[in-house]
């Protein structure tokens, strides 16, 4: 991993870049009509986080056991593209359920509720004739777990992607896209134990992290206007170099945070 300083002198000033030239591309460009297509989708978010023990951290000396849950969550969704001859600008917003999972280890057990939160900015452009997509945005994604023995738990991670995309149209029926992203983000873990924990235990830390974003979907029409999408794509990211001043106990080496989504959206094009 690199540190969160030398992170900021590499994708953020090339998204900056990109964005910048897009869009001074894009004011010469008068002969097209502003588009706007909102979209609303459902799907289901599999989701799991894992946090390496932390060495040491009991009173006794002992390691404090590593932390993983797992949900399965149904989420849904709205997002608007504004697009000027090649250039767009996307908007989403994404939310879940709230489901349940449990946490046990070093003879504590704790049951838990969670949800999810996920929006985006991107800008880009198309490329190939119109086969290929391009482009640079901002993400902030939030997870929070609430436990019966009071136990509090948020885990927030934002920051820039850069990514393309390339597609097929498949016997005149739809549109095949393969999309890669690359993530450059920044974490922050807040965790407040429940009485029935030891004391020391708090953890208020930020992160660093970079990973990938993949997928696969699949577009075509429902009307002349009225388009589906139906999408596939996972996160993997590893958060290290927990930094927290306040802490009194061992932090935790890792954190890694995976996400597998399936949708089904519908869009419309005014």
């Amino acid at each position: 991993m690199t540190t969160m300083y030398h992170k900021k002198t590499l994708l953020k000033p090339l998204c900056l870049l990109v964005c910048l030239i897009t869009v001074m591309a894009s004011q010469k460009l008068i002969a097209d009509e502003l588009r706007f297509i909102p979209r609303a989708w459902l799907g289901v978010l599999d989701y799991s986080f894992k946090q390496s023990p932390r060495i040491g951290a009991l009173p006794d000396g002992s390691d404090f056991p590593k932390v993983e849950f797992n949900a399965l969550l149904l989420i849904a969704g709205i997002g608007l593209t504004t697009a000027y001859d090649r250039f767009y600008l996307d908007l989403s917003y994404q939310d879940s359920s709230e489901e349940e999972d449990s946490f046990s280890g070093a003879n504590y057990v704790e049951d838990f509720k969670g949800d999810r939160r996920d929006y985006s900015a991107t800008l880009g452009m198309r490329i190939l004739d119109d086969r290929g997509n391009v482009y640079v945005g901002y993400k902030n994604g939030k997870t929070t777990g609430r436990g019966e023995a009071g136990t509090q738990l948020t885990f927030q991670e934002s920051g820039f992607f850069i990514g393309a995309s390339y597609g097929w149209v498949i016997a005149n029926k739809g549109f095949l896209v393969i999309n890669l992203a690359y993530a450059d983000l920044d974490g922050h873990i807040n965790e407040v134990p429940g009485p029935r924990y030891p004391s020391g235990l708090h953890l208020d830390a930020d992160s660093e992290a970079k990973g990938l974003s993949y997928g696969i979907s699949w577009s075509g029409k429902l009307t002349e206007k009225m388009g589906y999408t139906i999408a596939l794509d996972a996160n993997q990211y590893d958060f290290e170099n927990l930094k927290d001043s306040s802490a009194t106990k061992p932090l935790p080496d890792t954190i890694e945070e995976t996400m597998v989504t399936g949708k089904i959206s519908i869009s419309y094009r005014f």
